[in-house]
């Protein structure tokens, strides 16, 4: 059978480990929540760049037709 002193022993190890897995699990969670925010942050990103793209395809189309439609008109004045 443990001694007093042994008990008290095993006790502040126990406590020492909580408190250790305390840390690492506060740690931890902030390392998800990093993750978290910076995975966020590129899903914005991307999305931007989603509709930076679409947006410029749709200048191009719009500037091709454009340019179709001037050619038209120059055609419709030589006739």
């Amino acid at each position: 059978m443990p001694s007093g002193s042994q008990a008290q022993a095993e006790v502040q190890r126990l406590r020492d480990q909580i408190a250790q897995m305390q840390v690492s699990t506060v740690e931890q969670i902030a390392e998800v929540q990093r993750k978290y925010e910076e995975l966020q942050q590129q899903l914005i990103v991307d999305t931007v760049a989603r509709e930076v793209a679409a947006a410029a395809r749709e200048v191009e189309a719009a500037a091709m037709a454009a340019e179709q439609s001037r050619k038209y008109d120059e055609l419709q004045l030589q006739l």
